[in-house]
């Protein structure tokens, strides 16, 4: 291989390790200030048994959650899939957690965060991964996954996240954003509909 192909591959490499290093995957957490309201979260994800999804079957169940009416009832509790499935509605717990079960894929997280950095109340996602690489699935706002290395530090600021078996703490609690939810800005009230 000569010189130029060299560091055009060194190039190539360092822009995917500093993509993928922008990209919180957090630390495993013993417990998180959101674990009393995750009995349902808890529930889909443990039920999850499949393996990796097919992207255009994400990409399809993303346009469907996101044309399901956005509709907040509870602050703190996601309502289950069946609920959400027979309604079309649902807040972003709700429309995140359809989503999961839908996917019945092992490799998906479920988030708590902030859609961007200067948003007041906490949000939630999902994190996938295909088998190659992160997405961001969000049927809430955007009705396509995103790479997860190509959010800027400004969205999708990770807090907490959960699979199957264990919580993760993110990053971006350290970046002073973190305020767990309260009775005046819970999880996926009206304000996180729209980013």
């Amino acid at each position: 291989m000569n010189s130029k192909a060299l560091s055009a591959l060194a190039v190539l490499f360092v822009s995917k390790l500093a993509a993928f290093a922008a990209f919180d995957l957090g630390a495993s957490a013993g417990s998180t200030p959101y674990d009393p309201y995750l009995r349902p979260v808890k529930q889909v994800l443990g039920g999850l048994n499949g393996s990796s999804a097919e992207l255009t079957r994400v990409a399809e169940l993303m346009r469907t959650g996101h044309g399901f009416r956005y509709s907040f009832t509870e602050p703190y509790l996601a309502q289950l899939p069946a609920v959400t499935a027979a309604t079309k509605k649902g807040d972003c717990k709700a429309k995140s957690l359809w989503l999961a079960h839908q996917l019945g894929d092992r490799n998906v997280r479920y988030v708590i965060g902030k859609a961007t950095r200067t948003s007041k109340i906490s949000h939630a996602w999902l994190m996938w991964n295909d088998g190659s690489r992160w997405w961001v699935l969000d049927p809430t706002n955007v009705s396509k996954p995103i790479p997860a290395e190509s959010t800027s530090r400004n969205e999708y600021i990770a807090l907490y996240s959960y699979d199957s078996g264990r919580s993760y703490r993110h990053a971006g609690l350290n970046g002073g954003i973190a305020q767990v939810a309260t009775k005046s800005s819970p999880v996926g009230s009206k304000a996180t509909a729209k980013r």
